[in-house]
């Protein structure tokens, strides 16, 4: 219903950028020639250029089609981001164009202007040439469309298609097997379902939308027989929301299957995990080589005066997949006497710790040996940061999709660190606040989201936040 008419409509936006670049590059062309301080390019430079305008918009049309859900909706703000993306495309493949065939006769006044020009035209373009030519395509195309569905199920079915009133979808009606005329206003009830065969050219209906939720397969089957034989198209939707009430949902088509999953999961793209697992090993490697030995010494010294022990602390805790491994620390606390005291959650001015290990808690410098768990490739640098066995099981208990955080490597610092959530987990709200962070963290993980959280951890390592002790 929606895809064909998208996909089509992103097209002729596509091709009507593409042509309005031209048109920009010709006409700022034409500016410039009688203007010698633009410095004119040769003849030869003009249709490379030109060639470099074409070629960027065709990148320009890969942008458009995935950003596609937001056809002709799009406001004058919300399109500046869009507009600077493919602005950035010009400019890449311009540039790479000069430097490629060493071509100097490149006016930068021609360039700047020429992007100016662009960067005014595209906003403008991008706001309004989809609404123009969905008016066009779709003023005398209108698929009137009657929705069959229960009571309860028609203001979200109506609230969905009335967004897409861009691609000639209007609705007339509904229409259910009651005698109930209880419909949510404005839109109005047509009849009873077995009057299904004259209601629908009586309105000129060209789709019926069936409800999955509202009827038998048997059911539908018979409704979009009789919707067929009369000259409708037929489609049906699944509220998958009801599924997972409280989160996204995805939807993954196999063949004549369908299946639902309640969050994406971009690690689970094997490309992204060699890409993280490079990060992981670019950043571990030099703090393992560099920075661990001459930070192991000062802390063997400090524990020496304070609190003699081993050096390191090592725990069992849950990975990915709820695999087991040895995680290490730096001891921060005095030696305890039985394992069950160490599970015990440290506290502010906490008796266990001594006067250093205070200091390396405060810095987060006790997790350094952590990077030795990353090389291994039983950490990440960045994730969900992992907890006691102890605490998984209790966690669980008061947050009953806890263990979906094991979808990803722990890391040694996370999301839910960076925002504050770090420390002793006092009450059930800071508990689902951080576990929150952490789901986010694995639904939209990308390059940029884990450069940010190496940049923040950074900083708090210099100046530690409050609920750092």
């Amino acid at each position: 219903m929606f895809k064909d008419r998208r996909d089509g409509m992103v097209y002729l936006h596509w091709c009507a950028l593409t042509a309005t670049a031209v048109g920009a590059y010709l006409g700022w062309l034409a500016f410039a020639a009688g203007r010698p301080t633009f410095n004119p390019l040769p003849q030869a430079g003009i249709f490379l250029y030109l060639l470099g305008v074409i070629v960027a918009s065709f990148w320009v049309e890969h942008g458009l089609r995935t950003a596609d859900h937001r056809f002709a909706v799009v406001g004058l703000v919300e399109s500046i981001p869009h507009t600077l993306q493919q602005l950035l495309r010009y400019v890449v493949v311009i540039l790479a164009l000069a430097f490629l065939t060493k071509e100097g006769a490149l006016s930068r006044k021609f360039l700047v202007g020429y992007l100016v020009v662009m960067a005014v035209v595209l906003t403008l373009a991008n706001v309004y040439f989809p609404r123009l030519l969905a008016w066009v395509v779709y003023r005398r195309h209108q698929l009137r469309t009657v929705l069959v569905a229960r009571p309860g199920e028609i203001a979200t079915l109506a609230g969905l298609l009335a967004g897409r009133e861009q691609l000639g979808v209007t609705v007339v009606g509904w229409v259910d097997h009651r005698d109930a005329e209880d419909a949510p206003p404005p839109l109005p009830k047509l009849g009873r379902l077995r009057d299904l065969r004259h209601i629908l050219p009586e309105h000129n209906v060209a789709q019926v939308v069936i409800s999955q939720d509202s009827y038998s397969a048997e059911e539908g089957r018979a409704i979009a027989q009789c919707a067929e034989e009369t000259g409708c198209r037929v489609r049906f939707v699944m509220q998958v929301q009801r599924y997972f009430p409280d989160q996204p949902v995805r939807v993954e088509h196999e063949g004549a299957f369908t299946f639902l999953a309640p969050a994406n999961e971009p690690l689970a793209n094997p490309v992204n995990q060699l890409v993280k697992r490079a990060v992981d090993i670019a950043v571990a490697l030099p703090m393992v080589l560099f920075v661990l030995p001459p930070l192991a010494c000062v802390v063997w010294l400090a524990q020496r005066c304070q609190s003699p022990g081993p050096v390191l602390h090592r725990q069992q805790r849950s990975g990915l997949d709820r695999r087991r491994f040895l995680m290490f620390k730096f001891r921060t606390m005095h030696p305890a006497d039985s394992p069950a005291a160490l599970a015990i959650q440290a506290k502010q001015h906490d008796a266990r710790v001594y006067p250093f290990g205070r200091f390396l808690r405060r810095t987060s410098l006790d997790e350094f040996p952590q990077f030795l768990n990353v090389l291994l490739g039983d950490m990440s640098v960045s994730g969900p940061r992992p907890h006691l066995l102890e605490h998984d099981e209790q966690f669980a208990r008061i947050v009953k999709t806890y263990y979906t955080r094991h979808f990803v490597k722990p890391g040694i610092t996370g999301l839910a660190q960076c925002r504050g959530y770090r420390g002793e987990i006092s009450e059930p709200s800071l508990l689902r606040q951080r576990i929150g962070c952490d789901m986010l963290y694995i639904r939209q993980w990308s390059l940029s989201l884990d450069l940010q959280i190496l940049l923040q951890t950074a900083r708090q390592v210099m100046f530690p936040p409050r609920t750092a002790y």
